[in-house]
């Protein structure tokens, strides 16, 4: 059984995108009116801060409405009888391939912006190290831990 990232993550990114980029414009502009009043030369300062505002705005810009959703659609978790097998990425493409026997258990975490758009993030507990496959599809992140800790307690059992 083959589970991909929810396609609600590219609205959650870009509300979080764009959250940031509002934030960074008024600290500028508050930087930039501080600026005003102490030094009478502020034009050289003002090319300077709006050009970082202008590349730190597309820059997130970037990575919120365009890489994001192209690396989610990459992002897949599957189970057969043995293994869970998790590949993530984009240009950087990373495939978890690890025996069901080594699992020690299963996590569902959800925050505020998860809750929202009923999503949640799922992670596999090993002994040496976790696994987070991001943003499910909230129904299917249950029905796949429910099927996880069966199999891990089946596992157990032999």
């Amino acid at each position: 059984m083959e589970y991909k990232t929810d396609k609600r993550i590219v609205t959650i990114h870009a509300i979080q995108g764009l959250v940031i980029i509002i934030a960074i414009i008024i600290a500028m502009i508050f930087l930039i009116l501080l600026l005003s009043l102490l030094f009478k030369e502020t034009n050289v300062l003002f090319r300077m801060l709006s050009g970082m505002v202008i590349f730190i705005s597309l820059l997130t810009s970037y990575e919120a409405l365009i890489y994001m959703p192209l690396a989610y659609k990459k992002n897949r978790i599957s189970i057969d009888k043995n293994f869970v097998v998790i590949q993530k990425g984009l240009f950087i493409k990373t495939l978890v391939k690890m025996p069901i026997s080594k699992l020690y258990t299963v996590k569902l975490v959800q925050g505020p912006f998860e809750k929202v758009f009923n999503t949640k993030n799922i992670v596999l507990v090993t002994l040496a190290d976790e696994f987070t496959m991001p943003v499910l599809n909230s129904r299917y992140a249950d029905v796949l831990s429910r099927r996880l800790i069966r199999a891990i307690k089946d596992n157990d059992k032999k």
